[in-house]
């Protein structure tokens, strides 16, 4: 298993809280509504909450406590639906921020953090494909 560094411990500590406040006011997975308290998994960790990166790899330090690039998921979900970028690209990511919170909804800012070079590698025709 890989240990985390200090500098990343670091981060993650600096954007805990933020992150907390996020699942608990979202309170249910953005994909398929499961929490802690209505539970779709017999294992209960897999029931649990938490932030996943609209971007990531690469891009996700970056993006830890950026509003328009998480998605409150629960462990099931995080770990083995939104892995498959063929069924989950980030048009359709986007495109669950856009219908289940609106108000950190921001395209062009997650194509400026991805790619300041590259503003249209998802458009909003793209993302709205996934919403009809």
């Amino acid at each position: 298993m890989r240990s985390i560094s200090p500098k990343r411990r670091k981060r993650m500590e600096a954007v805990r809280e933020y992150r907390r406040r996020l699942i608990e006011d979202t309170g249910l997975c953005m994909i398929c509504g499961n929490s802690p308290k209505v539970r779709r998994y017999g294992v209960a960790d897999m029931n649990l909450l938490c932030c996943h990166e609209i971007l990531n790899g690469p891009d996700r330090d970056k993006v830890l406590d950026e509003p328009s690039c998480l998605l409150v998921l629960c462990w099931g979900c995080n770990q083995y639906e939104v892995t498959d970028k063929t069924r989950w690209p980030l048009s359709r990511q986007l495109a669950v921020l856009k219908q289940k919170a609106p108000e950190r909804y921001d395209r062009e800012r997650v194509m400026w953090l991805r790619n300041p070079n590259a503003p249209d590698f998802v458009t909003e025709h793209e993302v709205d494909q996934w919403t009809t």
